[in-house]
């Protein structure tokens, strides 16, 4: 689904702003210039670049969810408070989902915002903008669902 969300909004941003492109070569260089190429945009650059990004959030879900472990091991006082089988149990345990997936989209807007500067070329702001819509469209929403309903739906399927 990540890798869906990606193409679709980077793809989009890419021709829409017109970034496709053709690379430039430059026939000398001006002393002190270091770069002779343009990157050169495309298809196949964009789909490399996605599917990099969807590994990477599998790794924020992996992060998300051991970052949620840690801290129910390290802190068992809010054991009682937190319930990562019936999330919205109680406001504190709602509450700390929401913070959990807060993080991992952060962490995702982070790695966006950085490597479409390094792999596509992009500004700052460009990057930036990038990286907050796929920040935002792909925050691991599972950890907002209770795990009862996922053992129900698995304990239906089996009976």
């Amino acid at each position: 689904m990540n890798f869906a969300i990606n193409i679709i909004v980077v793809w989009t941003y890419l021709k829409l702003h017109k970034k496709f492109n053709k690379p430039k070569i430059y026939c000398f260089m001006a002393p002190g210039s270091q770069q002779q190429t343009q990157i050169e945009i495309n298809n196949r650059l964009v789909f490399k670049y996605c599917l990099r990004a969807a590994f990477f959030g599998c790794f924020t879900v992996f992060l998300g969810g051991t970052a949620i472990g840690l801290l129910l091991k390290k802190f068992p006082i809010i054991d009682e408070y937190i319930d990562t089988f019936y999330v919205w149990s109680s406001f504190a345990s709602g509450f700390f989902h929401i913070l959990i997936a807060i993080f991992a989209g952060f962490i995702i807007y982070h790695y966006h915002r950085r490597m479409v500067k390094i792999r596509l070329g992009l500004d700052t702001a460009e990057a930036s903008f990038l990286g907050i819509v796929i920040g935002l469209l792909t925050v691991p929403e599972f950890f907002l669902i209770p795990a009862s309903w996922l053992s129900g739906l698995i304990q239906s399927l089996y009976h």
